[in-house]
This record gives C-alpha cells, structure tokens and sequence, in this order.
C-alpha cells in the first residue's frame, strides 16, 4: 500500500494551518547575518527582517544539509513509501537541485518525483495543495503527481517593488532591466519565466508606486476575467493595507472562488525588501503565458 509524502521548501509560502492539516514537510532555507543564522520561517520572521534592513541586508542559502537528511529519515522511520516534492525555481535558487541529488541515497526506500516548479511562492504552493488534496482523497501517487503537475503549469505568479535594489543586491535580477528605474520612479511589473528558464523578467513598465499597485492587478485580471473560475494568493512584504486592497477587488469578481492573503517568506522579503506586493494565480482549465517586455 502506498503511503504518500509531500514535501516543499519554505518559500512555498504555505500557511501553518495548510501545513498543519496536510502533514507537509517543509525544509527552510537559510538567513546568514555577519553575527548569527537563522532557518526561514522557524527562528526568524519577515518583521524581523524587513526592521532590521537598514542595519544590515542578510544573504540568503539553500537548505542545511541535516535539515534535508532529518526529513528524509523521519519519512522512512514513518514507514512512507512514496515522496512527492516542488521547489523555488532552479533559475532562483539551487534548492531544488539540492534535494534532487541528495535524494539519489534514498532511491531503494522510496519512488521519488522532485519538481523544479519554475516559480515562486504559491508557484509551487499550488502544486502542493493540489496533490495534498488528491492524496487524502485516495489518489495513486501517479494520480497525486499529475495533480501537483497540472497546478503548476496553470499558475502564474507576478510582483511589483517599491526599489529593484534588493533584486540587485541579491544577484536576483533575472531578465529584468532596472539600472535607471529607481531614478526615474519606474516601477516594472515583474513575472517568472513558468515556461523557460525560471527567471524573473519584465512585463510592464510604469511609473509611481499606485499606477504600478493597479497595473499588477490588471496583469492578472485580463488573464482571470473570461475564465469559469480562479484562485488567487495575494501576498506582501510589509504591506498589508494594499495586500487587502487588491484582495477586495478580486473578491468582487464572481468567478473568483477563493483568496487568500499571506506574507511573503523572510528569504523571498530578503530579495524583495519592503513593499512588495505579489500575486499568485490558478485557474485549472488553464492559463496564458504572460508576455515579455522586451
């Protein structure tokens, strides 16, 4: 008999009560101060970094190796016989080929499925959710993997900043081009290449904080509106008052049946700084590409 176990990392942006209900085991990346390390999400929260920012911008890295191999032990000790798992984005983070290569040593205790989401955040959240519910409904581990499939591919994740600066600092800029913006007051919308190589990239240009905050809805809105149904994750980095503002707007649209709002990990608040507002999507009778600015 088949006992599935679903694991992710913990810009996944999942809730502690999905979670909690869903037995998800989620490995943390890592916060590194000049003076001390913290694991995302379980020594340290996004307050506590974005009030600390002006004092010292962290660095960021991959899972500790004895985090990666305590889950895979604690999964065997729990008699699992099957692990399915999605990550950050390759062309992110080494996360993913982290745990893929670890997971070589444990190919005779269980059939292992790792995927690259070539997302962010609910980019991969989705995934997992989706397979949790296909598991406790009875799903083969087959039948769970496809569910995680299907979800990622019909989720698409968008973001806009106040500054690019973290971007840079982090090496994080992908495709994005931003060497006058903050100049300027350009603030580009900012996508995650789903279906190429995982990086971010540019899909708007505008100018000012609140034509940038509307602009990011009306990406995502234009991709929803004909659609039978959507769900949406609106998530923020110490900007909870806009976070809720766009929430309303989507919650008025009738074909939207569920929103949530969340904060942003502390290791993707690194990268991001304050003010960011993202926006994660799913609709599963399948979604767009969204378009470049090139």
């Amino acid at each position: 008999m088949e006992k599935i176990a679903i694991i992710t990392d913990s810009t996944s942006d999942l809730t502690q009560d999905i979670i909690d209900k869903y037995d998800i085991k989620v490995m943390p990346l890592q916060i590194i101060y000049q003076s001390k390390i913290y694991r995302d999400k379980v020594d340290i929260t996004p307050e506590q970094i974005y009030s600390g920012m002006e004092r010292e911008v962290p660095k960021t890295s991959l899972p500790l190796t004895a985090d990666v191999v305590k889950t895979f032990e604690q999964l065997k000790q729990e008699g699992y016989t099957h692990i399915l798992g999605a990550f950050i984005s390759s062309g992110l983070s080494g996360t993913y080929n982290m745990v893929r290569n670890m997971a070589n040593d444990y190919k005779d205790d269980f059939v292992i499925e790792l995927l690259d989401s070539k997302s962010i955040s609910w980019g991969s959240g989705f995934g997992i959710v989706e397979a949790a519910n296909a598991r406790e409904a009875g799903a083969s581990f087959e039948d769970v993997v496809a569910a995680a499939k299907k979800a990622i591919k019909n989720t698409r994740c968008v973001f806009v900043l106040p500054t690019l600066y973290y971007l840079k600092k982090g090496g994080r800029m992908g495709r994005v081009g931003g060497t006058v913006g903050d100049l300027l007051n350009i603030k580009p919308i900012v996508g995650v290449d789903e279906a190429g190589d995982g990086q971010y990239f540019t899909i708007k240009k505008v100018r000012g904080r609140k034509k940038s905050i509307t602009e990011l809805f009306n990406v995502i809105h234009n991709l929803v509106k004909d659609k039978e149904a959507f769900e949406v994750i609106v998530l923020s980095g110490n900007a909870p008052e806009e976070s809720t503002e766009i929430a309303e707007k989507f919650k008025a649209m009738p074909n939207c049946k569920y929103v949530l709002e969340n904060s942003v990990s502390p290791v993707i608040g690194v990268h991001t700084g304050p003010g960011l507002l993202a926006l994660s999507v799913k609709c599963d009778s399948g979604m767009d590409n969204i378009k470049e600015d090139k």
